[in-house]
């Protein structure tokens, strides 16, 4: 039993030790993922090769175990040939994601190795000849084991890649999928795929703590790839050597969030009349930041996601259908809801989208909730806020806001304001206003009070529940741009400012 955490602590310390060595050498050769094109969320180049770092982690107990001679080892050589096909298959997706992530490789290219890699696992015994049925018996696929085989070794390897748009983003969803996977091979008692998951939950804890945001090197191709073709095999192996009849409806559900993505992904592209193939920017992640969520929140959500995910997974090895059946829907609900308020699909004439806010305008609340957030003065900051919340629609917008002067013993007041030309006079301030036309929200961070973000609505019979989502995260946008100031030191800026934007926007700073 000390087996498991032995390996799982050795597999970390190795991760700890290999990545900053790794990171460094990256800097030093300009192994970089540049910031170039709409779909990178960061902003400056980061080194994309610490999927070396977890395939290194992953492996060095592995190897010490099999030098070691001891019971485990006895396990490893009694199913030496499927533990070789294992490396070998690894090894040729490590080197073609490396292979991409210095040079570049084409998706016909990149397909056909994985195929090819599937074909072997299959034929080495990784195999998926019965379809598990949580309420009854399993379904033999007899000559469909090779396609079903294929489509989802191939399928987990892209998920995991194509899930890798966040920081930690991927290495979190590979790590609740192998505690599941451990859950179900702990279950059965399976030792090997026991020791094998726990040296992955080791690499991937260990290189979370450089890859979660504000993350210091990505997994890249090598390092997501690598994760989905381990979860897949070791799912295979789960499924040939279990006794639980859910073998494979397990890691489905446990690989949840992945699968999810990808399908709805290729999906939309076809509907579209698009190569499947064709990258863009609406995955899950992307949506989650269009609707203004910041990088580290929608990565905390999409973690929430897989939590549950991984524990209706696990409660599947209740053998109560009962139970099962509660589980189930209860996944369900959770693929409903993702699907229906994120709104990752966005097919026209499939999904009906939403009333209210406009794709374009949830691009355009992430962009300027980013941009209040990065802004290096008040100026930039006061500039990006209205240009947003006049694109939800607000006439009159005021913010107020106070900071501590030299002395940090008195504070100084600062107002900003900015109205239509052709509203005439202010109205916000208006006794007679109606209050669904008046918007308020207090900028608080804890039990700091920084001031107050009032907007003037449209005059229309129907508010949208998007837009006042919108006009949220805004607010938390300037709560943040404003912590970071303070840090900074603050500013005594005092003058008048015009917005170079429509004719119809102007802007007034003023100080009271």
């Amino acid at each position: 039993m000390l087996t498991y955490p032995a390996a799982f602590l050795l597999s970390m310390v190795v991760a700890l030790s290999v990545t900053p060595l790794l990171t460094r050498l990256a800097h030093a050769r300009r192994w970089y993922d540049d910031p170039v094109g709409g779909r990178k969320i960061h902003s400056r180049p980061i080194p994309r090769v610490g999927g070396v770092a977890v395939v290194t982690a992953f492996f060095a107990p592995l190897f010490g175990l099999a030098i070691y001679t001891n019971r485990i080892s006895g396990l490893f050589y009694a199913d030496s040939w499927m533990f070789c096909a294992l490396c070998l298959g690894a090894t040729a997706i490590v080197m073609l994601g490396l292979y991409d992530d210095l040079h570049g490789a084409t998706a016909k290219l990149k397909l056909s190795v994985q195929v090819l890699v599937a074909v072997g696992m299959w034929w080495s015994g990784f195999r998926i000849e019965l379809l598990g049925n949580p309420f009854g018996e399993a379904f033999e696929l007899g000559a469909l084991s090779l396609p079903f085989t294929l489509v989802w070794v191939v399928g987990v390897v892209n998920a995991l890649n194509l899930i890798d748009g966040l920081d930690g983003l991927a290495s979190g969803t590979a790590l609740f999928a192998s505690i599941v996977l451990f859950g179900v091979a702990f279950v059965d008692n399976l030792v090997l795929l026991c020791v094998l998951m726990a040296c992955l939950q080791g690499a991937l804890v260990g290189f979370l703590f450089f890859n979660f945001n504000p993350a210091k090197i990505f997994l890249g191709d090598s390092g997501s790839m690598f994760l989905g073709f381990i979860l897949a095999t070791a799912s295979l192996w789960t499924q040939v050597k279990a006794a639980t009849a859910v073998a494979l409806v397990i890691p489905v559900i446990a690989l949840g969030l992945p699968i999810l993505d990808t399908t709805l992904s290729f999906v939309r592209r076809l509907a579209r009349g698009q190569s499947p193939f064709r990258a863009d920017a609406e995955h899950v992640h992307h949506r989650l930041m269009a609707l203004g969520l910041s990088h580290r929140d929608a990565v905390v959500t999409l973690y929430t996601v897989c939590g549950i995910f991984a524990l209706g997974a696990l409660a599947l090895l209740d053998s109560d259908l009962t139970r099962r059946t509660i589980v189930l829907s209860s996944v369900a609900a959770v693929v409903f809801l993702l699907v229906r308020r994120v709104g990752v699909t966005r097919i026209p004439g499939v999904v009906h989208k939403p009333t209210g806010m406009s794709g374009a305008t949830r691009d355009l609340i992430r962009i300027g909730a980013r941009r209040v957030r990065g802004a290096n003065d008040v100026d930039m900051a006061w500039r990006a806020t209205v240009e947003v919340l006049s694109e939800l629609g607000c006439d009159e917008i005021q913010l107020t806001w106070s900071e501590p002067l030299n002395d940090a013993k008195e504070r100084r007041e600062q107002v900003l304001m900015w109205r239509r030309r052709d509203r005439g006079m202010w109205r916000l301030r208006d006794a007679m206003l109606p209050k669904d036309r008046r918007g308020s929200l207090d900028l608080k961070e804890g039990e700091d009070h920084f001031g107050e973000l009032c907007v003037l609505r449209p005059d229309r019979g129907n508010r949208s529940l998007e837009a006042e989502v919108g006009l949220e995260l805004i607010r938390d946008a300037v709560i943040d741009f404003w912590v970071q100031h303070l840090q900074r030191g603050g500013t005594q800026d005092n003058r008048v400012l015009t917005l170079p934007r429509a004719p119809q926007v102007t802007a007034e700073l003023k100080s009271v």
